[in-house]
């Protein structure tokens, strides 16, 4: 059997916390995706009203339905904006077909980089980890010196478990930025480090988080952020803190569920040691954010 998820003694006080996204990071960032070039602040007001919707602890179904109604009357005239739009307001509906025809769309018609950095988050945001993580890597590659989003793409690559490649993207930013703080650079040589010595591997990792994100989406419940935290008294073990917009009582029964699926999986047992660790964190008591 697993470690019960709930016994997390061995992680100590955290030696560092590293916050890699939050939910302002996941929603705000279409309000700059937009191509503002056509000069129509309808589009820029209809993702912020996407944005405002998105941090809410509870979807407002009819304000997303207006916003679909407007989006879909500045097809004629910013076809690329309303389909990046309406890809986000897919996303908040759990619409993974839609989300996919309007982000692609959106892709054909406008910024080939930022459409698919939008594209990348609103996957991320559904569950659709791994394809999020293939898609942003697309998107840097159109743009490999935009800071913003090597940061994006350092961050998506942990959370798919590719940490070697975060690494490899750490070095290509304080290549571009010396002088820039990298939150992020010093955990993602952990990882990578662990995983060369063989604490765990990173087929495990990837496992769980997947295992993890399936669970998240089948009950349509939206990330708020997450901490890798390592730990002071067991070198090499992580624990993945998975935050989420839904109470601790419903964070702890995906916890649960979460175990019994590693029980039952041959890749994410294959580290029997557990040396990283994903767990929720439910972040809404009584309709606020704690």
């Amino acid at each position: 059997m697993p470690t019960p998820l709930s016994d997390v003694r061995g992680y100590g006080k955290p030696a560092e916390d590293v916050v890699w996204y939050s939910a302002p990071d996941l929603f705000d960032n279409i309000t700059v995706l937009l191509d503002m070039s056509a000069h129509l602040p309808k589009a820029s007001e209809l993702a912020d009203r996407v944005a405002q919707i998105g941090l809410a602890d509870v979807i407002d179904e009819f304000a997303l339905r207006r916003i679909a109604a407007d989006a879909r009357k500045l097809m004629s005239t910013d076809a690329a904006n309303a389909h990046a739009v309406l890809g986000r307001v897919a996303a908040l509906q759990w619409d993974v077909d839609g989300l996919q025809r309007h982000h692609r769309s959106a892709i054909s018609l406008g910024d080939p980089a930022l459409s698919r950095w939008d594209y990348s988050t609103s996957l991320f945001l559904v569950g659709e980890v791994g394809e999020s993580y293939e898609i942003v890597h697309d998107a840097w590659q159109e743009a490999p010196d935009n800071l913003s989003l090597l940061d994006h793409l350092i961050a998506s690559a942990v959370h798919a478990a590719r940490f070697g490649e975060a690494q490899e993207f750490c070095s290509r930013r304080r290549k571009l930025a010396p002088k820039r703080d990298l939150p992020l650079g010093s955990v993602v040589g952990d990882l990578a480090q662990a995983v060369r010595q063989g604490e765990f591997s990173e087929e495990g990792a990837r496992e769980a988080l997947r295992t993890a994100d399936s669970l998240r989406s089948d009950a349509r419940i939206r990330p708020n952020g997450a901490i890798v935290v390592p730990s002071r008294d067991e070198p090499g073990s992580f624990l993945f803190e998975y935050r989420l917009i839904t109470s601790p009582t419903d964070a702890g029964n995906l916890n649960e569920a979460l175990a019994l699926r590693w029980a039952e999986s041959p890749k994410a047992m294959a580290d029997p040691g557990l040396k990283f660790l994903p767990m929720f964190i439910g972040t809404v008591v009584n309709g606020s954010y704690t």
